[in-house]
């Protein structure tokens, strides 16, 4: 799917301007998805890309390239845990195999490494989608108006 969005991202209806001095045809996914996972501007790679935990900044203090108009939505949590799944899991299950503790141990080794991961991850994997989203050109959905449905 998503090499299918990277051939096709110059046709895509939902593209926006270039607001930033970065040459519009200039945008290597890669590069953008390790920037953004670094949570660094996808752009320029300089400035980062929160103010706060999981708060985006709106443009970047060092190239001036507008993040406002990117939401991730549910993206990022669902990859954290899809990532993690993958990983935890597998721990998890050996940790019962080799071990067989009793089964208050493994439900605290389960939610302790479960949240401590999400939260390392979580900023990560905001960054990633957004350095994603920027380097497809996706702009963020118009909201509908007040009116009746058609």
């Amino acid at each position: 799917m998503l090499t299918y969005l990277i051939s096709q991202r110059k046709g895509v209806s939902g593209l926006h301007e270039n607001t930033s001095g970065v040459n519009a045809k200039e945008r290597p996914i890669w590069r953008s998805l390790w920037r953004g996972f670094r949570k660094r501007c996808p752009g320029c790679g300089k400035g980062p890309i929160f103010e706060r935990y999981l708060k985006p900044v709106s443009t970047c203090n060092k190239c001036g390239e507008q993040f406002g108009h990117i939401s991730t939505d549910d993206f990022a949590p669902w990859l954290t845990i899809l990532i993690l799944g993958h990983i935890l899991v597998p721990v998890l299950v050996t940790i019962d195999y080799y071990f067989m503790p009793e089964l208050w141990i493994i439900l605290l080794v389960a939610v302790s490494l479960g949240a401590a991961s999400s939260i390392l991850l979580l900023p990560n994997a905001k960054g990633l989608c957004l350095g994603l989203i920027w380097g497809l050109r996706f702009k963020e959905c118009e909201p509908h108006s007040g009116g009746e449905d058609a």
